[in-house]
């Protein structure tokens, strides 16, 4: 019983360590952070993505047995998670210099909203998760509560680790004919990960 679940937590924690490390628009928001503020001011970018994250996974753990929700929707709202990238793609894409402003280009807000309008997103956590947090709460009571926790550690400490790595390159990319193209890079990754979106949407419905 204890070596079966002692097995199922390691599961849980790599699944979070893969989640983290997949490229995507919250692992670019981050790099982006990390270029712009340093490492210190880019954990808080991901702070919120995992309290955002967080959030919706609930959601999904609470009300997906509940909800009869047909797979069409979440390739629906993917649409509009390829529209939210556009808009913050733009505001980077714009970046020629580091910022000693305040302003935030990825708010709480906005992850909030990139992770709500991401299809690809549902979609994980409903196929891969869901039946994952319901074995755990087979075993243990609150089993689905504590496979969220243990996923979204494993994630967090992912995204840390490949962030601290990142940041060792700053010097290199803060040269002043560096900044404004490894923006632009940044902000086309964000461009791709929404066409990307919209493209796996149409073949979803084609």
């Amino acid at each position: 019983m204890y070596e079966t679940l002692l097995l199922k937590i390691l599961e849980i924690l790599t699944l979070g360590i893969i989640g983290g490390a997949v490229p995507g628009p919250i692992l670019t928001a981050i790099f982006t952070e990390v270029l712009n503020k340093g490492f210190r001011r880019s954990l808080i970018v991901a702070l919120k993505a995992l309290i955002a994250e967080s959030l919706v996974a609930v959601l999904v753990l609470m009300f997906f047995f509940a909800w009869d929700i047909p797979t069409d929707y979440f390739y629906i709202i993917s649409f509009g998670g390829a529209i939210v990238l556009f808009w913050i793609a733009k505001q980077v894409w714009g970046i020629e210099k580091i910022s000693s402003e305040k302003k935030e280009i990825f708010s709480f807000s906005k992850l909030l909203l990139l992770t709500v309008l991401n299809g690809a997103f549902w979609i994980f956590w409903i196929t891969i998760c869901v039946p994952r947090a319901f074995e755990l709460k087979q075993m243990i009571s609150f089993g689905h509560m504590l496979f969220l926790i243990l996923f979204e550690i494993g994630w967090l400490m992912s995204v840390v680790i490949l962030s601290y790595i990142f940041s060792k390159f700053r010097p290199l990319l803060l040269k002043q004919k560096l900044v404004g193209t490894v923006f632009k890079i940044f902000a086309l990754l964000l461009i791709f990960f929404g066409l990307k979106s919209i493209w796996s949407s149409i073949i979803y419905f084609i």
